[in-house]
């Protein structure tokens, strides 16, 4: 279930970021807004550099995320509990498997949608907290 959540978190992050950067906000000052707001996790602050920075270095790849949101499918089926919102990921994610990005991030899916948005983005180049440094 665990990973489940972050394919589903992921999906939005990005969707939510790139309706933003099209209204005219920097996807730095978006991301710091949503992390500083109740709204913002941990795990938003750790993808947001990525997010900012288009740095794709994997941490966690489409693949596995692809076996982990299948592996929480077949348990929801065995047990009955429906999962749209996990099955339209999973759909998602398998596309970008399919067409080759296995390697990167699975953060790097903002490309892809920034792509179908017609959007063309590129690194803001902004230090970016990830979160993990313990606030003194």
């Amino acid at each position: 279930a665990h990973n489940v959540m972050l394919g589903v978190v992921i999906q939005n992050l990005i969707e939510i970021t790139l309706l933003a950067e099209k209204s005219g906000v920097k996807r730095a000052d978006f991301l710091k807004f949503f992390n500083d707001s109740v709204m913002g996790s941990p795990f938003t602050k750790y993808k947001s550099p990525a997010l900012v920075n288009l740095d794709f270095k994997a941490t966690f790849t489409n693949v596995l995320l692809l076996k982990d949101l299948d592996l929480g499918l077949e348990a929801a089926h065995e047990l009955g509990v429906v999962m749209p919102v996990t099955s339209a990921t999973r759909q998602v994610v398998a596309s970008e498997v399919g067409d080759g990005n296995v390697e990167a991030d699975f953060s790097s899916l903002i490309l892809t949608w920034a792509k179908h948005s017609g959007m063309t983005i590129a690194s803001e180049d902004t230090p970016f907290d990830d979160g993990l440094d313990p606030e003194e």
